[in-house]
């Protein structure tokens, strides 16, 4: 049974937060929160140890609201204490965040994925290749094989339908970390579709928008200027490229003569191979 509290901000160990917290949405929670009174508590749960008992608690969720009070100068919180280990801390304060609307797309599949791993930490780690076809064709991708049952959990927990289950898993899982970090804040990381179609592409390709978006925020100028551009070549694999066909056409007098120009002692054996 649930435990309602009123908490000290200075007993709550906040931790690593799942979801980063912004500030400009801390301070408009804030700014509520002093006009109409805290609406919902936070989660915590109970860690006497914790930074050698300086703070009993440890924040589950609600890092917005506690930031948010803590901005506008408030030493107490409304919270529930729940019982929970540290990973099922982490599967609650991500449900919590999947459950309310602020979370932005990128967001909502990258807390997914981190449900994910977090499952598998239970449970044990999932076979992809083992289970492949049994789960061709249903609802769940490959990567929840077997069956269904993780895919079933996290729709039903998480209040996801089929189809944007299956949206937020391709992007969570083909997106690299990288690009993910840069997309925050550009407004690409609230447009599913420009996620989806990213997360279609290679790491190379990803790599490439990564760095280009270090230095100009725009994503859809970043997509525009790239397109159709191509990849550089390297010029030693250009010149590779030459020698071996020069080799090829060569007569076993000139072979022998471009041997001599280089030197016996080096390994040609790849220009053999080559033939």
């Amino acid at each position: 049974m649930a435990e309602f509290i009123r908490a000290k901000i200075s007993d709550i160990h906040i931790g690593e937060r799942a979801r980063p917290i912004d500030e400009d949405h801390a301070q408009a929670i804030g700014a509520s929160m002093a006009e109409r009174g805290q609406i919902s508590p936070i989660m915590v749960r109970r860690t006497p140890a914790a930074n050698k008992g300086k703070t009993p608690l440890t924040l589950v969720a609600g890092g917005h609201r506690t930031r948010g009070a803590v901005i506008i100068g408030w030493d107490e919180l409304d919270a529930i204490v729940v019982s929970a280990d540290a990973v099922e801390a982490q599967l609650l304060e991500l449900s919590e965040n999947l459950y309310r609307n602020e979370l932005s797309a990128l967001d909502r599949a990258i807390f997914v994925m981190k449900y994910r791993e977090l499952w598998e930490e239970k449970h044990g780690k999932i076979d992809r290749t083992k289970n492949l076809k049994q789960s061709k064709g249903t609802e769940c991708p490959s990567i929840f094989a077997p069956g269904r049952e993780l895919s079933k959990q996290v729709q039903e927990r998480l209040g996801f339908g089929e189809t944007t289950y299956k949206k937020v898993t391709r992007i969570g899982l083909n997106l690299h970390p990288d690009l993910r970090a840069l997309l925050r804040g550009t407004g690409g990381d609230d447009d599913q579709s420009l996620l989806l179609k990213l997360a279609k592409m290679g790491p190379s390709e990803q790599a490439r928008i990564a760095s280009v978006l270090r230095e100009d925020r725009d994503v859809k100028k970043v997509l525009s200027s790239l397109k159709g551009e191509p990849t550089k070549a390297d010029p030693q694999e250009a010149a590779f490229g030459k020698l071996v066909a020069a080799w090829k056409t060569a007569n076993e007098d000139t072979r022998r003569r471009f041997l001599a120009h280089v030197g016996d002692s080096q390994d040609f054996s790849f220009l053999e191979a080559a033939e």
